[in-house]
């Protein structure tokens, strides 16, 4: 699902979090560049006390994201990569949280992320390791378009390897609107059930062919009001009609839109 999380109503701050079909602990994460995230986490036997938590992500190598023992942080093995900006949601791993907590994030943060602890028994020497967590996260690059009111606006988003699919679902949506959407495509045509009124007959896609996977919005005469998060969603439908909510999709895109007034002497075509 496309579910959008908001942290503190500060509105860069997008994630998409869904679990994967199959696993219970399998979780993807959809995030925008330059953002701090958390990866949550829980052990599963949170009653036996946790001596060691590790963080790593399988396509570096060796090198630990994150190696916490003995109450505190060992850096001789962390991977270079993270040095500086990650940390533990909660250090004293109340509840068995040891979620991690990844600062300033880029597209080259995207990979699988595993979490491991390790437990004491009730004999000193007896421990227990389990494999907690793992974590599929996608930071999307930030796209920022800066543009004058009366304009026209197109915001992009392509998915790879579309090919003009009839049975997909595309959505764009602004984080501030609620259920309400910018623009709904569905079975080859624009459905208006859900749009937000703001946007009547002012948004299109700029090809409905959707020729090489593009699915950009053509956003026209745009006004102060436009200003926002926008959100490119793609769902791909296992049946057809199908209630949205019941789709599987991909966030693919996040565009931050900025409108200003013209200034003097600028004149609109």
């Amino acid at each position: 699902m496309c579910n959008i999380f908001r942290a503190g109503f500060v509105p860069w701050i997008i994630l998409s979090v869904t679990l994967a079909s199959g696993s219970d602990d399998k979780i993807n994460i959809t995030a925008e560049s330059g953002q701090n995230i958390t990866l949550p986490c829980r052990a599963h036997n949170n009653q036996k006390p946790i001596i060691v938590v590790e963080w790593i992500r399988s396509d570096l190598g060796a090198g630990y994201a994150l190696l916490f023992q003995d109450g505190h942080f060992v850096p001789d093995h962390q991977h270079p990569f993270f040095k500086n900006r990650v940390d533990l949601q909660d250090r004293q791993k109340k509840d068995g949280d040891v979620s991690l907590i990844l600062n300033n994030v880029t597209p080259a943060d995207s990979g699988t992320y595993e979490c491991h602890v390790v437990t004491r028994g009730a004999n000193q020497r007896e421990r227990a390791t389990e494999h907690t967590c793992t974590i599929e996260l996608k930071i999307l690059p930030r796209v920022q378009i800066n543009t004058t009111a009366g304009q026209t606006a197109i915001l992009p988003c392509q998915v790879p390897n579309l090919n003009s699919d009839p049975s997909v679902v595309i959505e764009w949506s602004r984080t501030d609107l609620g259920k309400e959407n910018v623009f709904f495509y569905q079975d080859q045509k624009f459905i208006p059930d859900d749009q937000h009124s703001s946007f009547k007959n002012r948004v299109d896609l700029q090809d409905r062919q959707m020729k090489d996977g593009d699915v950009s919005l053509i956003l026209n005469n745009v006004t102060i009001n436009d200003t926002g998060t926008y959100m490119c969603c793609v769902f791909m439908k296992g049946a057809k009609h199908r209630r949205r909510a019941k789709l599987d999709s991909d966030l693919i895109s996040v565009v931050n839109l900025h409108v200003v007034r013209p200034g003097p002497g600028i004149l609109l075509k």
